[in-house]
């Protein structure tokens, strides 16, 4: 089975890289998870085809997957989610002086989504839709400068990176979650886990802290005029 997951992910890995990266969404990305889990339940045959489940595996009452059956899917969904997120996968890049600023997304734990801000230098950005975490760690010419997760509600909307007033800017949810000093490489608001500093009510609860506690002090400080 992994071997036919990894033989799958490096068809469309050759294929994104064989042109200029694009905006990838979030969706994108499950779009290509799920394409995976299906032709493994096909071809451990758990399903006949892509709607339709092997008695074995029915459960004649649901008109689901029986225990048994969601047992292998659970152990298959893991194993496309390991294989799938083992490295950092691209979303987005913006240039600013010698540097390249790129937007990856991975999965935190088994369910929580994450985003990563990396800086490159320009001249060792090679245009590739996957970081390794190993390359991360050790390769001095790129440096993580700020990352968050949804643990709980997801904001997984509108998700991009943008350049203002000498500004990089981190939107998710049509909220501002981050916000770095490109001229002082400095990183001014972030927050890395808003579910957990909102003390996790709800969805609405957490936006409410994020619009106070960062969103509206982004945009105030977007507006200022610089020195």
């Amino acid at each position: 089975m992994r071997q036919l997951i990894i033989g799958i992910l490096s068809i469309l890995t050759f294929s994104c890289q064989s042109q200029e990266l694009k905006y990838r969404s979030v969706e994108t990305y499950f779009e290509q998870i799920a394409e995976l889990e299906i032709n493994e339940l096909i071809e451990q045959n758990i399903l006949i085809d892509s709607t339709t489940i092997a008695d074995k595996y029915l459960d004649k009452e649901s008109k689901g997957l029986n225990e048994e059956g969601f047992m292998k899917y659970s152990e298959i969904k893991m194993d496309v989610y390991m294989s799938f997120f083992k490295d950092y996968l691209y979303q987005q890049h913006l240039e600013y002086g010698d540097h390249i600023y790129v937007l990856y997304f991975t999965i935190a734990g088994f369910d929580d989504v994450e985003w990563d801000i990396v800086k490159w230098n320009k001249s060792d950005w090679k245009n590739d839709d996957k970081l390794s975490r190993d390359k991360l760690k050790t390769d001095s010419s790129l440096t993580k400068i700020f990352w968050n997760y949804d643990e709980g509600p997801k904001n997984m909307e509108n998700i991009k990176l943008f350049i203002e007033n000498d500004y990089l800017v981190f939107e998710r949810g049509n909220l501002y979650h981050s916000l770095y000093d490109l001229k002082t490489d400095s990183l001014l608001f972030n927050e890395e886990s808003p579910w957990h500093a909102s003390n996790g009510e709800d969805k609405d609860k957490m936006n409410e802290w994020i619009k106070t506690n960062l969103h509206d002090k982004i945009e105030e400080k977007l507006n200022e005029k610089r020195k």
